[in-house]
């Protein structure tokens, strides 16, 4: 059972009545692994929320990810631009290099992250370390989300209820190196090669890592990515002046056909 925080109160994961996936969210889900992979995010916002024992691994980079009232879930993230933040959430696990990590309402969470600097708010047994996660193609996304892999802050903790009596202590610690574990996923398949290479699994920020943690053994997650991704966005192949306004032409047809009157 979740620890008791009174005041404020975890909030628990809503019983939804169905499961709602699209290309950048995923609610109500119990026990499912999502997976984007490059090229499938692009940047995009990403919504979790009231999930229960999911795996969500974003291998792309994404602009900002909120992750809300979610329970015994592991969250293997990509460069993130902008913000994450974990709220109302109890027993989860969250690699991600991101600008900003923000926590309110969590309890027991274990964050592996690059960022300039963590904080937490009426939070309680939050741990703290170094981003653990290799993935083919990581360093790229590093560049495209405009993030130093050679700098970050992630010990530097901000506690906004530092002085907060309700909240029990520690609001947060740093992970012990005996706890640490390098998380790596592997692409299996031709498909795989066909859509990625064959460029190996590689944490961008592993320089940032001391010896002996960057020569822990790793947890392999195999992945075996379809041969074509159904969330890949379209890119344009022209442009046309219709009405006065220059619209974007996606197929070949359409680059041929003439404007209707």
């Amino acid at each position: 059972a979740a620890p008791a925080l009174a005041p404020p109160t975890i909030l628990r994961p809503r019983a939804l009545p169905r499961v709602e996936e699209t290309r950048t969210s995923l609610k109500g889900a119990t026990g499912t692994q999502l997976v984007r992979y490059a090229g499938e995010l692009n940047g995009a916002t990403v919504e979790l929320e009231d999930l229960t024992g999911c795996t969500v691994l974003l291998l792309d980079t994404s602009s900002q990810v909120t992750i809300d009232r979610c329970v015994d879930c592991v969250f293997l993230f990509g460069p993130v631009g902008g913000s994450v933040f974990l709220r109302d959430s109890v027993r989860c696990a969250l690699s991600a290099p991101c600008r900003q990590l923000r926590t309110r309402a969590c309890a027991d969470c274990d964050l592996f992250v690059h960022t300039l600097g963590p904080i937490v708010e009426t939070s309680t047994r939050v741990r703290f370390a170094r981003y653990n996660l290799s993935y083919p193609g990581q360093p790229a996304h590093f560049a495209k989300a405009k993030l130093d892999p050679a700098m970050s802050n992630w010990a530097d903790v901000y506690d906004f209820s530092k002085a907060d009596d309700a909240v029990p202590q520690p609001h947060w610690e740093l992970l012990a190196d005996g706890d640490f574990a390098r998380m790596e996923v592997r692409f299996d398949g031709a498909a795989a090669a066909k859509r990625f290479g064959n460029e190996p699994a590689c944490n961008a920020a592993a320089e940032l890592l001391p010896p002996a943690l960057a020569a822990a053994p790793a947890r392999v997650l195999p992945l075996s990515p379809p041969g074509a991704s159904p969330f890949a966005e379209r890119q344009p192949i022209g442009k046309r002046l219709v009405d006065g306004k220059w619209m974007l032409i996606y197929d070949e047809d359409d680059m041929a056909a003439k404007p209707a009157k």
